[in-house]
């Protein structure tokens, strides 16, 4: 099992990279500890020490009674900044080619039904649209993109955004790289300008298309930019192997949650069937690499959920889901995020799974579609959750990867609530639409692959949100949006 990552190292690695990616300029002051509190959901004296940290790196000023302010990051100097950029070159491609595809129909999908001239960056945005870098630079454009996606409230799509926005380095491209933006303005009008033009059009479908190719052109060149930094750069650096992370559970992603999210996978997905037993917590432990004690703790939040029975003397049973616990559980504001939690990772899957879909299907074989159709033929197969880990294993965009696995975990909660009225009916139902969009794959129709795919997951969407309304009468979910397929 990977390390775990404090609450510490995670919030001083976020902020120091905003400092040294220009996010928050020099003279400027980082948000007060009290604010820093309330975002991370930590203590002041936590705070207080990535203060401390930042302040000994020489990046921040502490002075009595007033928030820290960001120093020049001239101890990294701009030779340092560029040769960082070069050893991560590989991956800033591959960054920017993931969000060329996956950004355009978050947009388009946040911004259905939104004024965006009532919108709190939107003035500074159309200053930047006309004024160019002298306005403020990519900032207030970045933070316009980052407000029309978080209208919606999936705090995934927003907080997938500031994630990229840790790993973009554009303040380097844009005020250090004249070439850059030569390359891709060539003397045209403002891409703030450009962005805001698309997004006030009628027809969703036509944005999408439109968001798909400025996305790639600016991808591109980013791309020709650093080929062409490296050809110009003396003693250009060798490629390290930086890789994207995300992780919006941070500072709450402890060892036994994820011993739980695995768990309740290879249960929902008949790996433990129901009547066997889980290994014993020793033989756990060393599995997970953690302490019997951590193993306890899990194994008491899956008897909480009723997917197990702790028998004395005898070891832990699986056995079927009982309604009943999942009613009680919903109310307990945990669990309340849980669900919410699930549900926005469902809404991201159907709207980012459409173009993921048409990239990785040139890439399937015949024998690939034949090893699939075996798995699809074994008893309990779920077939939603065979066919995501053969697209994982298709993915050759690290980014893209680290996102799709991420929002699949967070989906295992999913596995124990029953969410639908007849789970033997419904997993039918879901099987059935699976494997004709398979054979639409075998056909070679692509599209019809990918529409099929994202249909999927709007039925498993709409499914788990009406039953738990209907059954579990927890209304406060009644805003989630249920995207089309443009």
């Amino acid at each position: 099992m990977e390390p775990q990552e404090t609450k510490f190292s995670f919030i001083y690695n976020e902020i120091k990279q905003r400092i040294l990616n220009g996010q928050i300029l020099p003279g400027n002051c980082l948000p007060s500890s009290r604010v820093l509190c309330n975002q991370f959901h930590v203590s002041r004296y936590t705070i207080n020490c990535v203060f401390n940290a930042l302040k000994k790196e020489g990046l921040i000023e502490i002075r009595p009674r007033l928030a820290p302010t960001v120093l020049s990051n001239a101890p990294y100097g701009t030779e340092n900044i560029l040769f960082n950029t070069l050893r991560k070159r590989d991956s800033i491609v591959q960054l920017y080619q993931t969000f060329a595809l996956i950004l355009p129909s978050l947009l388009v999908f946040a911004s259905e039904n939104c004024n965006l001239e009532l919108m709190l960056h939107y003035k500074q945005a159309l200053k930047v649209s006309r004024l160019g870098i002298a306005a403020g630079g990519w900032r207030p454009s970045s933070d316009f993109i980052k407000e029309i996606l978080e209208i919606g409230g999936n705090s995934l799509i927003g907080n997938l955004y500031s994630t990229f926005e840790l790993y973009h380095n554009l303040s380097f491209f844009t005020e250090e790289c004249p070439f850059f933006l030569e390359n891709f303005l060539h003397g045209s009008t403002s891409v703030t300008g450009i962005i805001m033009d698309i997004l006030k059009g009628k027809d969703p479908s036509v944005k999408k298309k439109q968001l798909e190719k400025l996305g790639q052109r600016f991808a591109d060149s980013i791309a020709n930019t650093l080929n062409h930094l490296v050809s110009t750069t003396p003693k250009c650096p060798a490629k390290s192997s930086a890789s994207f992370l995300w992780r919006p559970t941070r500072g709450k992603d402890y060892f036994y949650s994820r011993i739980i999210s695995d768990l309740n996978q290879k249960i929902g997905s008949g790996e433990y069937p129901y009547g066997t037993f889980l290994p014993h917590e020793k033989q756990l432990a060393s599995q997970y690499g953690v302490s019997v004690f951590t193993v306890r703790k899990a194994l008491d939040e899956l008897n909480q959920r009723g997917l197990v029975k702790s028998l004395n003397g005898k070891g832990t049973m699986v056995i079927e889901p009982d309604d009943s616990l999942v009613n009680q559980m919903l109310p307990k504001p945990r669990r309340t995020q849980e669900a919410l939690q699930y549900l926005h990772a469902l809404q991201l899957l159907v709207l980012i799974i459409h173009p993921v879909a048409l990239i990785v299907a040139p890439t399937f074989t015949t024998k690939d579609l034949d090893k699939l159709d075996k798995v699809f033929n074994l008893p309990n197969s779920i077939h939603i959750i065979d066919i995501f880990e053969a697209i994982l294993k298709h993915i050759e965009l690290q980014p893209l990867h680290a996102i799709l696995t991420e929002t699949f975990r967070l989906t295992e909660w999913g596995h124990y609530i029953a969410y639908y009225d007849n789970k033997k009916t419904v997993l039918e139902k879901l099987n059935k639409k699976v494997a004709a969009s398979v054979q639409h794959l075998r056909k070679g129709d692509m599209n019809a692959f990918a529409n099929g795919l994202t249909d999927c997951y709007r039925f498993t969407l709409k499914h788990a949100k009406d039953y738990m309304i209907k059954k579990y009468k927890f209304y406060r979910i009644d805003y989630i949006q249920i995207p089309e397929i443009y």
